[in-house]
């Protein structure tokens, strides 16, 4: 039951509080009136304070009231939104990001007329939002439409084009290749990333012709899309990124991705290295090249029972990253009685998805420890619930 305000007075010291950085505790309640009240009459005022908030560059007050604006106008709210969002006040844009997502995904049919007109406006800003909320929202049919934006002369335009692009499309693929080549690092990035949730196998030779980028955000992402894809194909290069320290961890991780052989024998020698540093690594990536694997297993007993309490807490992170639940409880039993704290925190925070048979179990007894009293609630209360 909505809670009966005098929503237009309302509005006005919602306004105030933004504008005085009033006490949080009151702004709040005030938001959680407006956004549930339900009165459309307020649009247009909102409506205003939003463009006076943007033409003061004040993010704060922004998400704020678009925030408020989506609650009551829902996706009629859409257009107003994306122009907002197109208005670049130096922020990350986070919450307007999830306002505008949020909406997208609540019905996507209907939220598409005013994103792909955003899509194809002649202003370059505008477009390159339309073309951002398109990636949440594209149909086969938006191919066509994609293609062209990433031939456009402005690399924003075209890494927002290559990052709609529908994976599951040919055309889109081949596209997603020639990205690979454009000037641009940011492009290359998308078209990396893009071609990673291809999980096509005949994208590994174009990926790993990347992975010497002089942009290490490049090859940052390149060892990213060949651990997504899980090529046996791609661990030479995995090995040899190794070497590089701006890449060493995330190629090391996606060693265990990709498995096979010659994966699996540089994670053995690693898991074994006298140097902690690497075990660390080890014990996040092994659990990735198969917990059910015999030699694998072993390797992880013994990470398990590793006397730096740094890597056995890396491993319940490792274990914790590889959607098999269940699959590794008598490593889970072993770690929640570790001595060590973090380890044990670890294990608290992951037991649902690591071990959902044990976890209630598990939780129950860390009641038993101050420390961990407060977390152990927490996740016994989302067990419930």
């Amino acid at each position: 039951m909505r809670r009966v305000i005098d929503t237009r007075a309302a509005l006005a010291e919602f306004i105030r509080q933004i504008d005085e950085l009033d006490d949080c505790d009151d702004l709040e309640k005030t938001r959680v009136a407006l956004t549930g009240c339900g009165d459309s009459t307020l649009v247009a005022e909102l409506t205003a304070a939003l463009h006076r908030f943007l033409d003061e560059k004040n993010f704060y007050g922004r998400d704020l009231i678009a925030g408020v604006l989506a609650g009551i106008d829902g996706l009629e709210a859409l257009p107003v939104l994306l122009r907002a969002s197109a208005r670049d006040l130096g922020d990350d844009q986070d919450s307007l990001s999830a306002e505008i997502v949020d909406l997208l995904h609540g019905n996507r049919a209907a939220a598409r007329p005013a994103v792909l007109a955003l899509a194809v406006d002649p202003d370059s800003t505008l477009r390159r939002t339309g073309l951002w909320a398109l990636g949440f929202v594209s149909e086969p049919q938006d191919t066509d439409l994609l293609l062209a934006a990433a031939a456009d002369s402005d690399p924003r335009i075209r890494a927002m084009a290559y990052g709609a692009l529908p994976t599951a499309d040919d055309r889109a693929f081949q596209a997603l290749l020639a990205g690979l080549r454009d000037i641009d690092p940011d492009v290359r990035v998308t078209a990396v990333s893009q071609l990673g949730y291809t999980r096509r196998y005949d994208a590994v030779p174009h990926l790993i012709a990347l992975a010497d980028d002089l942009t290490d955000r490049v090859r940052r992402w390149v060892v990213f899309a060949l651990g997504r894809i899980g090529s046996p194909d791609a661990a030479p290069v995995l090995l040899r990124l190794r070497a590089d320290p701006l890449v060493r961890e995330d190629a090391t991780a996606a060693l265990g991705a990709v498995g096979g052989p010659a994966a699996l024998a540089v994670l053995r020698t690693l898991a074994t290295d006298p140097d902690p540093r690497v075990r660390i690594d080890a014990a996040t990536a092994l659990p990735q090249a198969g917990v059910g694997d015999p030699e694998v297993r072993l390797l992880l007993v013994a990470l398990a029972a590793d006397p730096v309490p740094e890597v056995r807490a890396a491993l319940v992170s490792g274990l914790a990253a590889v959607d098999v639940p269940g699959s590794s409880d008598e490593l889970v039993l072993a770690l929640a009685e570790d001595p060590e704290f973090d380890v044990r925190s670890r294990i608290v925070v992951n037991v649902r998805l690591l071990a959902p048979a044990l976890a209630p179990s598990i939780l129950r007894r860390y009641l038993d420890d101050p420390d961990l009293r407060p977390i152990a609630e927490r996740q016994l209360k989302r067990l419930e619930s």
